[in-house]
């Protein structure tokens, strides 16, 4: 069987094989009936289910060689989750493929499995270099690495009627997992089964240099057949956002447009059907899973197709943009190696600087002033009264609209921090240790005894949600006091330094302000709970001696009467005023279980690393 295969593809690459040029279209041959993705037996109105996208690919692995089908983890449902390794030097481990030089591009499709134009497109694509014999080049310079279908028991829930606003195909996968989860909402808590296999055994151990995540997006209809962004702002490394900007917004952006598509920055329109009042385009945050590729050092890129584009369409403005992108890092490697290398170099390098300033830290920003002007190409609405909306809906008619609109990009620095010298763990949190290995964050364990002064996050102010998201009633800290504090530590305890590349993924994990970070999604609620408190009768004679003994506390005490009639009002409060004040106090309450190191604890006190 397999050597029929080989002389059927040598045949078929004989006959439509053509000199290794760039084509400014990039326009494949047509594929054999045998070598076609269901989506195109079907002129685009199937897509194919998880056995039969798995058996493409193995049928691409049998002929070519240079593609190797792995599996990287088993969904909630019990699926295996494929993992497609594409290598001509056949470099199918991680060090293999380091040790070839070539960078390491990954593509990661079906994120939610309704939107699965990319996986289609990268099938094609594949088969086309590697069965086809067009443009094999592109695949010779990097070692690619395909998730067809991340969300796959979402992939096989599969129905007509799972997107209501997409057109095509005709059946599609499901948004969520299984449990409820958002992937693409999951790449810092790391709470779902399918995040924690493609987290810790693609990103930590291949270490991709460029994620590309592909998606089709809801919203206002236009002419843009494809919009994108990229980790951006003065949270990433500059080096990393300046790839993106210069190579692949400057360079492969152009290129895909000269193939004849209309690519745009992402649209989120500042009010919906009014373009023309611009877009406002803040950093996305680190849930997302470009954000996140860039707070790990490497540039991440969103490709979002449109809903109302045919089906066929939005497989061909994916597959053009991929060969664009594949291309040109092939092309110039050196550039996306040096930004990642660069990147990492400044995540490591900063925790030793002696200057406070040069370890300022931003974990979340903000639109500056500057309007720039995007060249929008959308088609005019037309509105009429609905009774069941109880106002005007629009229609999208096929009539164009060119507009110059106000574009609003620039991110500035908002939440800032001093970054400390890393951070300490108790043993006992060993849910966040769990994360910790999932996105590959080095720690070491203390072998002996220490102790020192820390930073303690101390809690002042933070508010819940009233309403789940994403299965938390997620923590807001809008006030904390890093209070300096004597601890000691003991064997098994953790010690994480910041000297690494994963360094920005630990500070925004373990931050309490972060607006992602481990304290957002619940994992640290425990210290947030009053554990005792003083009867009345108990503390009443003690608060007033306190008073007698402190005449400031007196004075606190009285304006808070005064100044809060609800607090006035209270008499739980008001005896819980002088009972967190008094000796009984529980110390670790609101108190983070993560400190700041002032200082590296000594190689004495430390286990060897692993």
């Amino acid at each position: 069987m397999r050597n029929a295969l080989l002389l059927f593809a040598a045949a078929i690459g004989a006959a439509v094989s053509q000199p290794h040029v760039l084509h400014a279209q990039a326009t494949p041959p047509v594929a054999p009936l045998y070598w076609q993705t269901t989506a195109e037996r079907s002129d685009y109105h199937r897509t194919a289910d998880y056995g039969s996208t798995i058996r493409f690919a193995r049928q691409l692995q049998e002929v070519s060689g240079n593609l190797d089908v792995q599996m990287f983890g088993v969904s909630g449902q019990g699926r295996p989750m494929p993992l497609l390794v594409v290598s001509t030097d056949r470099a199918f481990t991680p060090a293999a493929a380091r040790a070839t030089g070539k960078p390491v591009v990954f593509v990661l499709c079906g994120i939610h499995a309704g939107e699965i134009s990319g996986k289609d497109a990268t099938l094609a694509l594949l088969r086309d270099a590697l069965i086809l014999d067009w443009e094999p080049q592109i695949l010779k310079k990097v070692t690619l690495l395909v998730v067809p279908m991340f969300s796959v028991d979402a992939h096989e829930r599969t129905s007509p009627y799972n997107r209501i606003n997409q057109n095509g195909p005709d059946a599609m996968g499901w948004r969520y997992t299984p449990i409820g989860l958002n992937l693409n909402r999951d790449f810092m808590k790391a709470e779902a089964p399918e995040m924690r296999a493609m987290l810790g055994q693609v990103f930590a151990r291949w270490r991709p240099d460029l994620l590309i995540d592909t998606h089709t997006t809801d919203g206002d209809d236009y002419r843009h057949d494809l919009t994108y962004d990229y980790g951006r702002g003065p949270v990433v490394p500059h080096a990393v956002e300046q790839w993106a900007r210069e190579v692949f917004e400057g360079r492969i952006v152009p290129r895909f447009a000269a193939m004849g598509h209309l690519p745009s920055p992402y649209l989120g329109f500042r009010t919906p059907h009014h373009p023309e009042e611009g877009v406002d385009a803040d950093a996305f945050l680190p849930r997302f899973s470009h954000e996140y590729a860039a707070l790990q050092c490497r540039p991440g890129i969103l490709l979002e197709t449109h809903m109302l584009k045919p089906y066929r369409d939005r497989v061909k403005a994916v597959r053009d943009m991929l060969y664009a992108v594949i291309d040109e890092v092939g092309r110039d490697p050196a550039a996306l190696e040096s930004a990642v290398s660069t990147a990492e170099a400044e995540v490591r390098e900063r925790v030793t600087s002696r200057d406070p300033a040069a370890r300022r830290i931003a974990l979340t920003t903000k639109l500056g002033e500057r309007v720039d002007t995007l060249a929008f190409k959308g088609v005019r609405e037309t509105w009429s009264q609905s009774s069941i909306a109880g106002g005007p809906v629009p229609t999208f008619t096929k009539d164009p609209i060119d507009m110059d609109i106000p574009f609003r990009r620039e991110t500035l620095p908002d939440l800032v921090i001093t970054e400390p010298a890393g951070y300490l763990l108790p043993r006992e949190w060993a849910d966040v240790r769990a994360v910790l290995d999932v996105h590959g964050i080095r720690y070491r364990r203390f072998a002996a005894t220490w102790t020192d002064t820390v930073e303690a996050q101390h809690v002042d102010a933070w508010w819940a949600r009233s309403k789940p998201y994403e299965g938390h009633f997620a923590i807001t800290v809008t006030r904390v006091a890093n209070e300096r504090r004597q601890r000691t530590y003991e064997p098994g305890d953790l010690w994480i330094p910041l000297d690494q590349p994963s360094a920005l993924v630990a500070i925004h994990l373990l931050e309490a302000q972060a607006p992602d970070g481990l304290t957002y999604w619940n994992a640290f609620d425990t210290v947030l709970e009053p554990k005792e408190y003083a009867e009345d009768y108990v503390m009443a004679p003690i608060a007033e001696k306190m008073m007698a003994d402190d005449p400031a506390l007196a004075r606190e005490f009285r304006a808070r009467v005064a100044a809060d009639s609800s607090f006035a009002n209270d008499p739980r409060a008001r005896v819980d005023f002088f009972y967190r004040r008094s000796k009984w106090a529980d110390p670790e309450f609101e108190v983070l279980p993560p400190a700041r190191a002032l200082r590296p604890p000594p190689e004495s006190v430390l286990a060897k690393a692993p």
